[in-house]
């Protein structure tokens, strides 16, 4: 008799046991909780738990505590976890993730790089190492291109590491506003640069060549899928402030930012409005695109953000399995949608001098950029060119 009281008490036990376990395991799914650490320790607390209700149940002492004990813990750890989930979501402090410094290296003209676009024949412009050769910089993004275009007009024998900088945006303008660079390939100035150019007494020459689409990013497990461009505006301005608003989880949306007079912080506000108030900046912002793309695939900490990029560096030079690009008010930021101007976030990118200081040297380059020749390099890259049909 004392057997069998024995096994109905171990198994009224279990049953008590897994339920609070199996509901625990429910919200914790559903939650989008991340245990790592805390399981094995959860683990242990419950197989301690078994036995002493057990123990308890069986001998008919103390079963009422056991339980409560039990119930409180559960509820306790599952609170703690949810707190910590909700402080990666919303308070974390502000990332800051610098760009790879052996990043540029990929593209590097004179190396062999399988990164540079190639034309089929003879460039029609090259210079000699006797000549006066622009120095060029520019955006990240853009490494690809001011990198393929100096590999096809200046002379391999020169020492290439004096006339190419990878400085990103922010670095190339000042770079140019104060004489160092003659040209640099980004996106449009941001209203401090042109400020910073009108001070320093000189003007920007800029010269469209060629399309892009600007985008924005979430992790490839969030649900949403398709934005419009004022439910954009909302979530940056805080009028949305729940991905369950757009369809998504009931999760909180973080929403991030680029750091000032970058190229893609530039194109962000050009794209929100001179009169929008966005949501300050301060914990989130991110410095650095690679940066941007780290927070928004890192599923464990960030399931819930959303970012903003350049379509080509996104889907090309920084590949994610776990980033998801939005298609904006239905339309994917395809290459032939952005020939069609049919995206709605399509827009130029430049080949930048100051006015009234371009070489004769760096007036070619220009030339030959917008020529046949520059425009095809410019698709065999990736981007879309000034004279596609």
């Amino acid at each position: 008799m004392k057997k069998t009281s024995t096994i109905i008490a171990t198994l009224l036990s279990l049953i008590i046991l897994f339920f609070p376990v199996v509901f625990f395991w429910v919200v914790a799914a559903f939650s989008d909780l991340k245990l790592n650490f805390i399981v094995p320790i959860i683990g242990i607390i419950l197989v301690i738990l078994t036995g002493l209700i057990t123990f308890s149940i069986s001998n008919k002492i103390f079963y009422k505590k056991s339980i409560i004990l039990l119930s409180a813990l559960v509820v306790l750890l599952i609170a703690l976890i949810e707190s910590e989930n909700i402080y990666k979501h919303k308070y974390i402090p502000s990332i800051t993730v610098g760009q790879q410094s052996t990043f540029y290296r990929h593209y590097m003209p004179f190396t062999n790089s399988t990164k540079l676009a190639r034309l089929d024949c003879e460039a029609t412009l090259h210079f000699s190492k006797e000549d006066e050769l622009p120095v060029v910089d520019g955006a990240t993004a853009l490494f690809p291109v001011y990198c393929s275009f100096v590999e096809a007009i200046y002379p391999s024998d020169c020492k290439i590491e004096e006339y190419i900088g990878f400085n990103t945006t922010t670095g190339a303008y000042k770079r140019l506003i104060e004489g160092t660079n003659d040209i640099i390939f980004v996106a449009q100035p941001s209203k401090e640069q042109i400020e910073s150019a009108q001070k320093a007494g000189i003007e920007f020459n800029l010269y469209p060549i060629g399309y892009e689409a600007f985008v924005f990013l979430v992790n490839k497990k969030n649900p949403v899928s398709n934005l419009s461009l004022k439910q954009i505006k909302d979530i940056y301005t805080g009028k949305i402030t729940n991905w369950k608003e757009l369809g998504g989880k009931n999760q909180l949306i973080r929403p991030f930012q680029r750091d000032t007079n970058s190229g893609s912080q530039t194109a962000f506000l050009a794209v929100m409005g001179k009169d929008t108030e966005l949501i300050p900046p301060e914990t989130h912002q991110v410095s650095g695109m690679d940066g941007l793309i780290d927070v928004v695939s890192d599923y464990q900490n960030h399931s819930n953000a959303i970012g903003y990029s350049f379509r080509y560096y996104v889907e090309t030079m920084n590949k994610s399995v776990n980033i998801k690009i939005l298609n904006l008010n239905g339309v994917e930021p395809t290459r032939e949608n952005i020939r069609t101007k049919t995206y709605p976030i399509t827009d130029n990118f430049y080949a930048i001098t100051v006015r009234e200081k371009e070489s004769e040297n760096t007036k070619k380059f220009i030339d030959w950029i917008l020529s046949e020749q520059g425009q095809e390099i410019i698709e065999k890259v990736g981007y879309v060119s000034l004279t596609s049909k």
